[in-house]
């Protein structure tokens, strides 16, 4: 028995050749065709049918309604039912009648229904379909020919007028009912010969072609069937070299030319993945592929970033342990296009790394992967940590002639109110005197005048000490109003000899930001507008400091100057390092690109517009603290 199991394949595999199995196909599709032919030539044909009858009885009908009216208008009921009579010699027309406005039978081609009310001599007018038939018809004063729902026969309704017009409005009802059987069942046989013969060709075909495949294509199609196997068993070398010019000579040249372009894909393929793997290998950005936050892969990069020496000894650890903590989420999280965040990573022997991350999901080995590409960017943030002192000192420079003068009006009157309230009291112990009201009073009023000017110098060294200060990274929730008023006092010197100072405050929630670098931010912002405007007109200049609510979870401060503007072509380049257009020794050309590194750390936006001749207007958006708490929630849960 366990030998006859192979020869029953090997017969069924015959079976599925193609010399046996075209020939399978097209008898099968002979009785299909056929089968499908027969089906569609009896719709068309029985449709044609129903066409033919209907309109050769809204034919009759029409000629026998302007008849019968004629007839009936000159009172010749008898001629009406001898007319209606000599339709009963048509064979296929089943019944005619002519039914008054009381539905009785006035005339027909069965004598015996005249007379006779519609219930008894035709129950079928009185089915629904047939009383809204005869309503409409009325309704209309047109006919109505049609078929049955059932396709056995045409029934047409067609108004007739009984009398003349003096002898009122009498309508009556044609009705005719043609049998469409005998006439389908003719088409109906024409289709099947019809049917049969395009089979019996079909047939016919189909054997002629089954010896030709047999007889002919079967040893080319076994060699193509040959070479095939031999190329998906790795033999890239394997050739057809079948020759003719018919399609199956044209396959096998087209099967060999396949088979030379595989062999020239692989060999592309295999210097490509070299190529690739030197390129991954020497890139000088670190790679991190991993699934399900476990390591697959890691090139040098990546390892000497973290100070390993084979990339043996991170393959499969956790992504959680590369990193310092609270920073779980970012390697997991799909970088937007053109975007990177800032990873703290964690060195091998406990230091931090500050890397810029790409992330986005590639297949890897058969399976999608995450990949995490870092930049390793702590010697450029220290450096812009320079930058941003070296510009905060050079802004602190540039308010330090008017920041001298603010605090020495304070200090002048100060002295000046302790001086006469020290003389003041030392006359009246050297005269051993008690003060009079008077005096006490005007002691009095010098020493809150000193106490408001001693007040007056704290604000500012307070301003100062805000914005010298060393900033950290921490962010919080941040009063936007109060940040504004403390880089307001400090620029007033450069701006009130050139325009007026206009606050314009929203009501507008608390921010999520640093707040000394907020200040900087501002500052550099106010003293630019500031320099923007010529000296001589402080009156006719404006620089407007406005805060709103602009779309949800965002506060817009708008920065506004009535000062020379910016040429369009400036605009572009504004925010690049060391590019400005203030005059030499004025400016260091850093302050608008550190703004702008300012605010996109805080995760806002910065922009600008500017006419020449009437002002420059710049527009920071920053994130309200309920959206960053939002957003810190919402990646902690994911």
């Amino acid at each position: 028995m366990k030998a006859l199991v192979p020869a029953q394949r090997a017969g069924w595999h015959r079976l599925l050749s193609m010399r046996v199995l075209v020939p399978l196909l097209l008898l099968a599709y002979a009785c299909f065709f056929g089968l499908y032919t027969l089906r569609r030539d009896m719709a068309h044909s029985e449709q044609q049918v129903e066409e033919h009858v209907r309109e050769d009885v809204t034919l009759r009908m029409t000629h026998l309604q302007g008849t019968l009216e004629y007839l009936l208008r000159t009172g010749q009921l008898e001629a009406v039912r001898e007319e209606l009579a000599d339709l009963g010699s048509s064979p296929d027309l089943t019944v005619a009648l002519l039914l008054d406005d009381q539905r009785n039978v006035l005339a027909s081609t069965r004598l015996a229904l005249l007379g006779h009310p519609v219930w008894e001599a035709w129950p079928e007018l009185i089915r629904p379909g047939a009383l809204a038939h005869m309503k409409a018809a009325r309704v209309r004063m047109s006919g109505d020919v049609r078929v049955s729902e059932d396709g056995s026969r045409v029934e047409g309704y067609y108004p007739i007028q009984l009398g003349s017009e003096s002898q009122g409005s009498r309508v009556g009802i044609l009705y005719l009912q043609h049998d469409l059987s005998q006439l389908k069942a003719a088409q109906r046989y024409r289709a099947e010969r019809s049917a049969l013969r395009s089979s019996l060709l079909l047939v016919l075909i189909a054997g002629v072609l089954g010896l030709f495949f047999h007889f002919s294509l079967g040893r080319r199609v076994r060699r193509l069937e040959s070479v095939a196997r031999q190329l998906a068993a790795g033999e890239l070398n394997a050739r057809a070299g079948l020759r003719g010019v018919d399609e199956l000579g044209t396959l096998g040249r087209a099967f060999d030319e396949m088979a030379e372009r595989l062999s020239q894909d692989q060999e592309a393929l295999r210097r490509s993945e070299a190529s690739f793997r030197t390129l991954i290998e020497r890139t000088p950005d670190a790679i991190f592929v991993h699934r399900q936050r476990t390591l697959l892969f890691t090139n040098p990069a990546a390892v000497a970033l973290l100070g390993y020496e084979r990339e043996e000894e991170l393959r499969g650890r956790p992504v959680e342990e590369l990193l310092m903590p609270g920073e779980q989420d970012p390697l997991a999280e799909t970088s937007m296009p053109g975007s990177a965040r800032e990873v703290r990573f964690r060195h091998r022997e406990g230091q931090q790394v500050l890397g810029e991350v790409v992330t986005f999901s590639i297949p890897f080995d058969g399976h999608m992967a995450v990949v995490s590409i870092a930049r390793d960017v702590t010697e450029r943030k220290q450096v812009q940590e320079k930058l941003r002192t070296t510009d905060r000192m050079v802004s602190l420079g540039t308010l330090a002639a008017g920041v001298a003068h603010e605090l020495n009006n304070p200090i002048s009157y100060v002295l000046s109110n302790l001086r006469y309230a020290v003389d003041e009291l030392g006359e009246a112990g050297e005269a051993g005197k008690p003060l009079s009201a008077e005096q006490s009073q005007e002691i009095q009023q010098a020493l809150r005048e000193a106490l408001e000017g001693g007040e007056r110098m704290r604000n500012i060294v307070h301003d100062l000490r805000s914005f010298s200060r060393r900033e950290d990274e921490n962010f919080g929730a941040v009063d936007i109003h109060a940040v504004l008023d403390s880089c307001a006092s400090l620029a007033r010197t450069t701006i009130r000899h050139r325009a007026q100072l206009v606050k314009e405050y929203g009501e507008v929630p608390r921010v999520l930001a640093n707040e000394s670098r907020l200040g900087q931010l501002f500052l550099n912002l106010l003293v630019n507008a500031g320099q923007a405007i010529p000296e001589g007109d402080a009156k006719g200049h404006c620089v407007r400091v406005t805060t709103a609510r602009a779309e949800a979870g965002w506060v817009v401060v708008s920065v506004q100057d009535t000062g020379v503007g910016i040429p369009p072509e400036n605009l572009q380049r504004l925010f690049k390092p060391f590019f400005t257009t203030k005059p030499v020794g004025v400016g260091t050309g850093l302050g608008l690109s550190i703004c702008h590194g300012i605010v996109t750390a805080m995760g806002g936006r910065i922009e600008v517009s500017s006419e020449v001749g009437k002002g420059t207007t710049f527009r920071v958006f920053i994130p309200t603290a309920e959206k960053g708490e939002q957003a810190a929630s919402g990646a902690k849960s994911a």
